[in-house]
């Protein structure tokens, strides 16, 4: 028998497998009439919770599945809790509760088994910790508070970015966590190795160990306390100082780069929003490039792992772009739907095709990114047109009368407060102050001499404060209403979306009743 050609045949008919397999995976995500993702609503393993609780913030990854729940309504008690899901199994396999801050940029490592979340401190002019758990139950489940050391006012993490095997120059990392921090109007941003550890006086004889009221023995360091046992080892391997406010939730790193977004102060008379590439090889910024309008803040960012040197972000003005990292340019933009308030574009390789998810305020957007194969260096310079395919639009407002009910039950006053109908009352608000602002603008006419532009000058400012409660106003309800604020494909199959009512809408891309109608028609 020839191994070889027996070898070439194998790997052959394992390729039109996975081929075939591409072609109809690829068919459900088409846009089609004929064919409805499956739509479940709270129905799920992961979506129990009391009462008084609704999810404020999930994560799915791999096996997991993660939801941070909080208080459902103004009235509840102010308390949070991480619940961990094995999406195996569909059981809880970890509570971590009673935490009296609201986990923020939680990030974890189902590989070394490590749960990170940052938390507030309660004094202004102390720094933020991040929190360390294990991610899986154990007994003792907390695994260390480490403090980020600020200069003068408390430093402010506004990110979290984690990483599994990742190399730092020549020495691989089991998980790094990026972790860029606010302080004295600028920034820095710290890579921080994490590795599970044994501490005892004899592996940190450095160390005064000493004994707390309960027995157990610690020792005391420059970010905080660590206690005996198998905990967790955090390393400093980089650190980059920015001149500029970096943007919250916003960042993404890979071996090669890492990005983040500039916020500028009002002082500053350039008040563009840069993005900020930092080159990892040397630890430096290699490029500051103007990224959107003034005052636009940045929904999402990702690097992308086929194109080692693209980022692609997208804006609250809807405008998603493509950025060439190497040579520090927009290679692209496009008008999107108006994204949700949170950080949750992804970029998922798609069966070889690159497609970019990016939810708006009712719908889930998924786009077809092609990039272009250069034929050559000159090619790179011209401006490149990219064919762009809006393939799928989901619709997360399935009962929307139900979602409204629920958030006025939410948003209700405490007990004998007396209760008013809030939609309503925006809504008069909102017509009259639209008939001040028209009647301002008939009176806002050139002045025709010099005394007048006083007058002018007073009903613009006028003009400007309305429109302001006005914005404000719309602002409100939309928050009065059932909105996306957290879409996440966890595969190829399903799309979680969660809505700041607290609800889980699951779409499930390989079943739907409609094609299954269909094909019965037929």
């Amino acid at each position: 028998i020839d191994t070889e050609t027996e070898e070439d045949t194998g790997k052959q008919g394992c390729k039109a497998v996975y081929k075939n397999l591409a072609k109809e995976l690829n068919l459900f995500w088409k846009k089609n009439e004929r064919f409805k993702p499956l739509t479940m609503r709270n129905d799920q393993y992961f979506c129990e919770k009391d009462e008084r609780q609704k999810v404020v913030s999930m994560k799915v990854t791999g096996n997991f599945f993660i939801t941070v729940l909080g208080p459902r309504t103004r009235s509840d008690l102010a308390v949070f809790s991480i619940r961990v899901f094995d999406r195996n199994t569909k059981k809880r396999i970890n509570e971590i509760s009673n935490l009296i801050d609201k986990p923020e940029y939680l990030v974890f490592s189902p590989k070394y088994n490590i749960l990170v979340a940052k938390s507030h401190e309660t004094c202004p002019s102390m720094p933020d910790t991040l929190n360390i758990w294990t991610l899986e139950f154990q007994s003792d489940s907390f695994l260390r508070a480490y403090h980020l050391k600020s200069s003068g006012l408390g430093a402010r993490c506004t990110a979290l970015v984690l990483k599994e095997d990742i190399f730092f120059g020549s020495l691989k990392k089991d998980c790094v966590v990026m972790c860029p921090t606010r302080y004295n109007n600028k920034s820095v941003v710290r890579f921080l190795a994490l590795t599970r550890a044994s501490f005892c006086p004899d592996s940190f004889p450095a160390g005064a160990w000493k004994t707390d009221n309960a027995g157990d023995r610690f020792v005391k360091t420059n970010n905080g306390l660590i206690y005996e046992g198998h905990k967790v080892a955090v390393e400093e391997v980089g650190r980059v100082h920015i001149p500029h406010l970096v943007q919250l939730g916003v960042a993404d790193f890979t071996d090669k780069w890492a990005i983040l977004f500039s916020e500028a102060p009002k002082e500053l008379p350039d008040r563009n929003i840069h993005l900020i590439v930092l080159d990892m090889a040397n630890m430096s910024i290699r490029h500051i490039l103007k990224a959107y309008e003034p005052r636009i803040a940045v929904y999402g960012a990702s690097l992308h792992q086929q194109e080692p040197d693209v980022a692609v972000a997208v804006g609250k003005d809807g405008y998603l772009k493509v950025f060439d990292l190497d040579s520090g340019r927009e290679l692209t933009n496009q008008r999107v739907p108006k994204p949700m308030a949170r950080t949750n574009t992804t970029i998922i390789d798609f069966f070889g095709t690159t497609r970019f998810m990016l939810g708006s305020i009712t719908d889930i957007h998924v786009f077809d990114l092609q990039f272009p194969l250069y034929p050559n260096p000159e090619a790179k310079l011209d401006r490149i047109e990219r064919r762009r395919e809006h393939i799928r639009t989901v619709s997360i407002y399935g009962e929307v009368w139900d979602m409204v009910e629920e958030r006025n039950i939410q948003l209700a006053p405490p007990p004998g407060v007396h209760i008013l109908d809030p939609l309503m009352q925006l809504q008069q608000n909102l017509a009259a102050l639209n008939q001040v602002n028209q009647a301002i603008e008939a009176n806002i006419v050139r002045p025709e001499l010099p005394e007048e532009a006083d007058r002018v000058e007073q009903l613009m400012v006028e003009f400007r404060a309305v429109q302001q409660r006005i914005h404000d106003l719309n602002q409100e309800m939309e928050a009065r209403i059932s909105v996306a604020i957290e879409a996440v494909a966890a595969d190829l199959r399903y799309i979680f979306v969660l809505t700041n009512t607290g609800d889980i809408m699951t779409f499930d891309f390989c079943e739907s009743s409609q094609l299954e109608e269909n094909i019965a028609d037929e």
